[in-house]
């Protein structure tokens, strides 16, 4: 007995066959093979038929009067679940054979049939049926599953765009500091969250805090370790207050978690600025250094012969003892801050941008409004990248007011 695997159940078989003697043949030859079978005379009581019922396999004759099975075998495909048909014809030739298959028939036996062909062809249609049958029911099992993965996605989705907005939030606002100073930044993350973390705040009358940090790769992981470092970096922290540049970064390198040992570690400068006399005390951990910027030039502050040396990132060793240097930011300059993702970009002709790229474009768009020239910077980058977010971007640049109660010039040495 044929029976369907996936549902226990018999297969329906239809038999239309105007000839009341081989319908009977064919009908007691299915029921032995264990089938469900209906007969019918003619193929638009069978179509009604199908219309209300479900049917596995139909067998159906050529040469019927009104309807031939031709015209039948065309109806049946025009169906949405159009069943497996297989064509009986007393005319063997291939053309013929070729206009039933095209018609829509699955199969053809030549009349008249032998019992054990009909039998084996049959069999092989029920095998293809059941096939189609735990298909389907794989595929509405595979629907099911990418239905709760969109949900899944969807939600995701929505608490990154949450989180992209909270960490929006940590980001300094545009606008005035102390004694006139301002802070204008760019924020471009490669994915929805990044590494990067930056803060510029008043600290007291005549006193600004500032740091940029950038974690290692992006995306979620990072910036939920950026996240916890920029708690420990909040301006309430004892160590803004009492002007300790060097305790706050001890402490925060030896608070550096990394919990699966993934190597993670993060750049930062990070520095405190008097806005009364442009003293500016400064430890740079690993990250690029920061660019001086006036109305002559545009250069890096490890350039100035201050002796100002990169140190190791935060986390890579604990216990390390952290030592500040010593610049001024004189009347009209700005220092901009900067992760390395402007320019380790890559162009895929041309290499990476390369810092000395950044300097000369800086020094050609230096007259520009602080919006402007960040603006400026971010679209070179994108163009050098072709507009294909590689890592994350952030900018910060910090201007001393265009006019102060006393005039600076860096010193030499």
């Amino acid at each position: 007995m044929l029976i369907s695997a996936e549902t226990e159940q018999k297969f329906n078989i239809m038999v239309v066959e105007d000839c009341d003697s081989e319908r009977c043949l064919l009908s007691g030859l299915l029921t032995a093979m264990g089938l469900n079978c209906i007969g019918f005379s003619a193929a638009e009581s069978a179509i009604e038929y199908l219309s209300d019922h479900p049917i596995d396999l139909v067998i159906t004759d050529w040469m019927m009067p009104n309807m031939n099975g031709i015209e039948f075998c065309k109806i049946l495909k025009r169906s949405i679940n159009s069943p497996y048909t297989i064509l009986l014809t007393g005319n063997g030739e291939a053309s013929q054979i070729v206009e039933g298959i095209n018609s829509g028939a699955d199969d053809y036996v030549a009349k008249p049939f032998n019992s054990a062909v009909l039998k084996a062809r049959i069999n092989a249609g029920l095998r293809i049926i059941e096939m189609q049958s735990q298909l389907a029911q794989k595929n509405a099992t595979l629907n099911q599953l990418l239905e709760k993965e969109q949900h899944y996605l969807s939600v995701v989705k929505q608490d990154l765009a949450l989180a992209a907005q909270l960490q929006q939030a940590l980001l300094p606002d545009n606008g005035q500091l102390n004694q006139q100073w301002q802070v204008t930044c760019e924020f471009k993350p490669a994915q929805d969250l990044a590494g990067d973390i930056f803060q510029c705040f008043n600290i007291d009358e005549q006193h600004i805090g500032f740091y940029l940090l950038d974690v290692s790769g992006h995306g979620t992981a990072a910036s939920m370790q950026s996240f916890t470092l920029a708690q420990n970096l909040a301006n309430n922290r004892a160590a803004w207050q009492a002007l300790d540049l060097c305790t706050l970064v001890n402490t925060l390198n030896n608070e550096f978690d990394d919990p699966q040992n993934s190597g993670c570690f993060a750049t930062m400068v990070i520095g405190i600025a008097n806005t009364v006399t442009g003293a500016v005390e400064y430890i740079n951990a690993g990250h690029p250094a920061p660019i001086i910027i006036d109305p002559q030039q545009a250069y890096f502050v490890d350039q100035t012969q201050l002796k100002v040396a990169a140190q190791l990132p935060l986390g890579i060793r604990k216990n390390v003892q952290y030592s500040s240097s010593h610049f001024y930011l004189a009347q009209q300059q700005h220092l901009l801050l900067y992760s390395d993702g402007i320019y380790e970009c890559r162009h895929p002709k041309h290499g990476s941008f390369g810092q000395p790229r950044l300097l000369k474009v800086i020094n050609g768009a230096r007259t520009l409004t602080p919006n402007s020239l960040l603006h400026h910077l971010t679209h070179s980058c994108d163009l050098w990248q072709q507009k294909q977010a590689q890592d994350d971007i952030s900018l910060m640049l910090i201007s001393s007011p265009s006019a102060t109660h006393n005039s600076f010039v860096p010193p030499l040495n």
